[in-house]
């Protein structure tokens, strides 16, 4: 049977992470990483922005003309800055992102090609997140709201699992995190995650 997270364990999860102080770029940072992790590398980057936000944070029943969700923010989370706008993807353009920004102290742009450095997570860390850890289980739950998973008792750790793999901070699914996993992410709320948090696929 596929199963999905259930609608109000995201919303929960998704006002935990807007209310956190978080640099609203730390999702492009989060495609970044991902992209790296495919490349294998960290130069040359050729980060999809756009498609990142279509597989992640677009929203079926969205508000006209804003079909992305924004799960971060350093400002206070309210309903006006809840959506992001359909040219999400020109906000990372380096014609748009002056020298200094807290994405550029981050982030490598030379011409149009985006690298990081050796000491990314550090600086995101310090500059996207304001030094306080992202909770995980929240991310996770957001990122693969309507992802099926499959099998019969599937757990929140399963779930941080396919995330730390795929955004390239474990080598194989299930395995020890590395050192940049343990210094961006909080397991908190993966702690204290309740039993009754998922839901058949309709």
């Amino acid at each position: 049977m596929m199963l999905v997270v259930r609608k109000e364990i995201v919303a929960q999860s998704l006002s935990r992470l807007r209310h956190q102080r978080t640099h609203t770029f730390f999702t492009g940072y989060l495609c970044l990483r991902q992209r790296a992790s495919q490349l294998d590398r960290l130069d040359d980057l050729q980060p999809e922005f756009l498609l990142f936000f279509k597989q992640f944070f677009y929203v079926r029943d969205h508000p006209l003309g804003t079909p992305y969700i924004k799960p971060f923010t350093e400002q206070k989370a309210s309903n006006k800055n809840l959506w992001l706008n359909e040219n999400v993807a020109g906000s990372y353009a380096p014609s748009s992102l002056r020298p200094g920004q807290p994405f550029r102290r981050v982030v490598n742009i030379e011409g149009r090609k985006y690298s990081l450095p050796s000491d990314h997570a550090q600086r995101a860390l310090k500059h996207l997140l304001y030094s306080v850890p992202v909770q995980v289980a929240d991310l996770a739950a957001v990122l693969y709201r309507d992802f099926g998973l499959l099998g019969e008792s599937v757990t929140i750790k399963d779930l941080v699992d396919i995330f730390a793999y795929e955004f390239g901070y474990t080598n194989e699914p299930g395995s020890e995190p590395n050192k940049e996993f343990r210094m961006l992410y909080s397991l908190e709320t993966m702690n204290n995650w309740g039993e009754d948090w998922l839901e058949p696929h309709e």
